[in-house]
């Protein structure tokens, strides 16, 4: 199975081998995920608000997207790939549903923009998921792939921030707990 992941990729991109390429596809969609996580924790609440820290956010993460499978498949064949006749309507529908979220984000106003910006982010987010399915070599089973791969890569950093964060949680609770129990006193 990997090995006919590897036979759909160039051997070399731009003199980076395929090795190379994952681990720059792999940082890259670290990147992408700091961005939607960007655009859902500090965004969404101030969609109302300022709804271009969402979209902006979002449109990054759409971006980088884009470009990390550039960098794994090669920019040409990426590019030709995507104005391929069996793709070129998801390719227009993904350019579209990036345009009408900027568009909306930027000239509708009130309960109605908030609504609509809400919606065609929500379009957005579906076609990059298609996006990954379709244009992801291998498809289901590449995605299987890259998961495991990330999963591997992201396992320990997850496990040290989960000991960080228990450690920080409980420090904070026995300051908490040691103030209170002077205070009573």
């Amino acid at each position: 199975m990997r090995f006919s992941l590897e036979a759909q990729l160039p051997q070399k991109i731009m003199g980076i081998n395929y090795q190379q390429c994952s681990q720059i596809f792999c940082i890259s969609l670290l990147l992408l995920v700091f961005f939607f996580t960007l655009g859902f924790f500090v965004g969404l609440p101030l969609l109302t608000v300022c709804p271009q820290t969402f979209t902006l956010s979002c449109m990054c993460g759409s971006i980088t997207f884009m470009i990390s499978f550039a960098i794994l498949k090669g920019p040409q064949s990426h590019f030709a790939s995507m104005m391929a006749g069996d793709r070129i309507h998801f390719t227009v529908i993904y350019l579209g549903s990036m345009l009408l979220t900027l568009y909306l984000t930027f000239t509708a106003g009130g309960a109605k923009g908030y609504v609509l910006v809400l919606g065609a982010s929500a379009l957005q987010l579906l076609v990059l998921l298609w996006y990954l399915v379709a244009f992801l070599p291998g498809g289901a089973t590449g995605m299987k792939v890259w998961t495991q791969a990330l999963w591997t890569l992201l396992k320990p950093l997850m496990i040290g921030c989960a000991k960080c964060q228990a450690m920080c949680i409980g420090r904070c609770v026995s300051w908490y707990a040691s103030r209170f129990t002077f205070a009573e006193s």
